[in-house]
């Protein structure tokens, strides 16, 4: 298909080899040359879908978006409209965006790149603060954070500590700080896991469809986990969400590959308590079944590479401190006494999961951008239950994700 048949059918013409050499050197004069000799639209819609592209290079897309003229600026907004935020966290909404392209080093680039980022968040994400504009200091904040973190250049002794990284955000959200947990969750995962420019700049969605069943939970942060079967302690990133506590060798982020080592399913009759009796200083959470059968959890068998399921008789985790410790157990007593309310409830995977809720008007969205939005009315949850591989007994119904 020629490059002008694909245009007058709404698709990006196909860069040649000589185009990439070009983008690659200088990526505004690239563009502007093809503009001008009519093989691009002038449209900055056009181009933005363009600049989508896998097969350019991802700093020449940086700086072309960044630049200052007109047409640039409005590429910008409409390249950032192709990026769907719906229930994400905020660290995974910085990794799908700077997936796309590399972020130029000059100041004012980067300065119009991520006001742009702030403005396509807050469309997806209206209440998660105050000011629409929140989003912006802190994109620049976490960007600091990640290259304090991952510099080798930087002596382990003078990297940002965690209440540096909470302090310097003090006050950000129009004049109030934000949550402290909310900041130390996303300290932990940046610190975790670096946030890199991938090889390519294509999307497929498929990051979107595992992440979101671990998105925005109810509790996430470290402890640590006894083994049932060595009895030793082992440091695992935990997150509680729709009723299950799932649990990590590191957080799952945007973009890369999740290691998910097991879940442990909630149930009405599972007892939790706070540490050992008689022992002040403890910060010990135990889980047990109220009728003394084992409880039914999801372990992946590394040989085998899948999930199986096993039956403990005592789960047992500790926490970092007896404060971090209180609120674990109290979200997971709301989060069992929901189910106990709810004792018909099933859970559907990851993969066939609904996401309804806030989306912006279709009519801001460009064609080949992201979705549509879907009706407000959220629709009822499907039945599911465990594969026959999996299944442990009655009340086990949920899936490893």
């Amino acid at each position: 298909m020629q490059d002008k048949d694909r245009s007058s059918m709404g698709q990006p013409p196909r860069p040649d080899n000589e185009f990439l050499v070009a983008f690659e050197k200088n990526s505004k004069k690239a563009v502007d040359s093809w503009v001008q000799t009519g093989k691009l639209p002038s449209d900055a819609k056009a181009i933005a879908a363009f600049l989508r592209q896998p097969e350019l290079d991802l700093a020449g897309v940086g700086n072309y978006i960044g630049e200052g003229d007109d047409l640039c600026i409005a590429v910008l907004s409409e390249f950032v409209r192709f990026f769907d935020f719906f229930e994400l966290g905020f660290d995974d909404a910085m990794r799908k965006f700077l997936a796309g392209f590399r972020l130029p080093g000059e100041a004012q680039k980067i300065d119009r790149i991520m006001h742009a980022f702030a403005s396509q968040f807050h469309t997806y994400n209206p209440d998660m603060f105050r000011d629409p504009e929140t989003a912006y200091p802190l994109a620049y904040s976490v960007i600091m954070l990640n290259t304090d973190a991952h510099n080798p250049a930087i002596k382990p002794h003078k990297k940002m500590t965690k209440e540096q990284f909470i302090k310097n955000n003090r006050g950000l959200d129009n004049g109030h700080d934000l949550d402290r947990e909310f900041l130390e969750r996303i300290y932990d995962r940046i610190v975790a896991n670096e946030i890199v420019v991938q090889t390519t700049s294509k999307d497929d969605g498929s990051s979107d469809k595992s992440i979101l069943t671990y998105s925005n939970p109810e509790k996430a942060g470290w402890l640590k986990k006894q083994s049932s079967r060595m009895r030793s302690w082992n440091d695992r990133w935990f997150v509680l969400k729709d009723g299950c506590i799932y649990y990590f060798r590191k957080p799952p982020v945007w973009g890369q590959s999740v290691q998910l080592c097991g879940y442990i399913p909630l149930h009405p009759q599972l007892l939790v308590q706070e540490g050992e009796p008689g022992v002040s200083s403890d910060t010990t959470i135990t889980m047990e079944m109220a009728d003394g059968t084992p409880a039914k959890c999801g372990k992946i068998d590394k040989r085998i590479g899948s999930m199986k399921t096993i039956a403990v008789q005592q789960l047992r985790l500790l926490s970092p401190s007896r404060s971090d410790r209180g609120e674990w157990v109290s979200c997971i007593r709301t989060a069992i006494s929901d189910l106990s309310n709810n004792s018909n409830r099933r859970f559907p995977s990851s993969s066939s999961r609904s996401f309804p809720s806030h989306r912006p008007d279709p009519s801001t969205t460009p064609s080949g951008g992201a979705p549509a939005p879907q009706p407000s009315a959220k629709p009822p949850p499907p039945q599911l239950a465990l594969p026959s591989s999996q299944q442990g007994g009655e009340g086990d119904s949920r899936p490893p994700a």
